[in-house]
């Protein structure tokens, strides 16, 4: 069942916009079935990212933010707290000052005020809380108490389908009135069609068509090819725009199918 602190944090980030209402629906089924904290769940789901939600939460609830990444290890910190605990609470001891009366910790849900109480009683010490990503979080344990540098993280770009994936694209299917499946891929309908689109692939683009402007598909193909692509386009938007054309590209391909299945049948198209 949903605790308050959950569904808290789901409010606050559908009144930021960071989520919608069916993000967050789906975001709480998986909360329910597989656990762990609810901003977590959305950051590796991919429905928003880690930076935005914690720059989001830490607003809402009034608690700095903290960045993990540069910190200075803290040993006195660290012997305050137990990893086992840290890792299973998110939190990490940041600093022990004022000769040991105040320690800083990070936390990925500050709102947890059980937890807070916990870690006040294992320290002997007043708790200052901040707010810090889950993910940098559990970067900072591995980092200050086992010594271990996480993996470095590839870098995003668009994504090159492999041959294996473009031969592929001549695949569909097409059934008659009693779901009977007649036809799966162009060649079935005839060899030569599929061997003109494999050869339309692989020919190089005719230098000028006559045309009054460029298609949409033309200007897809530039900004793809990296040829005259405005360069503020993301990776995300880029990743975007090949799906959009890899649809469009199959959408046309199988109507030329069909329109090439209903002549063959008699019918004037």
């Amino acid at each position: 069942m949903m605790n308050f602190r959950t569904q808290k944090i789901g409010e606050i980030l559908v009144r930021a916009r960071v989520v919608d209402q069916l993000q967050l629906r789906s975001a709480l089924a998986t909360h329910e079935n597989w656990g762990g904290r609810l901003a977590h769940v959305i950051a590796e789901m991919g429905l928003a990212d880690e930076d935005t939600i914690v720059d989001t939460l830490a607003r809402a609830l009034n608690v700095p933010r903290i960045r993990l990444g540069n910190l200075p290890r803290d040993g006195a910190a660290l012997g305050k707290i137990d990893v086992t605990f840290a890792e299973e609470h998110g939190v990490f001891p940041v600093q022990l000052k004022d000769h040991g009366k105040v320690l800083l910790v990070a936390m990925a849900d500050p709102s947890d005020l059980e937890t807070i109480d916990e870690i006040g009683r294992r320290a002997r010490a007043r708790v200052q809380v901040f707010i810090a990503g889950e993910r940098e979080i559990k970067t900072a344990i591995d980092r200050h108490y086992r010594g271990r540098e996480p993996a470095p993280q590839p870098a995003r770009g668009p994504v090159h389908r492999p041959r294996a994936e473009e031969e592929d694209e001549d695949e569909f299917k097409i059934v008659d009135v009693s779901g009977k499946t007649v036809m799966r891929r162009l060649a079935d309908i005839d060899p030569s069609l599929a061997a003109q689109e494999q050869a339309a692939r692989s020919a190089p683009p005719l230098a000028g068509t006559g045309s009054d402007g460029p298609s949409a598909a033309d200007l897809l193909d530039d900004i793809l090819g990296g040829s005259t692509g405005p360069a503020g386009l993301t990776a995300e938007e880029l990743q975007r725009l090949q799906t959009v054309q890899s649809n469009q590209e199959k959408s046309a391909k199988i109507l030329r199918a069909v329109t090439e299945l209903l002549r063959e049948k008699g019918f004037n198209v």
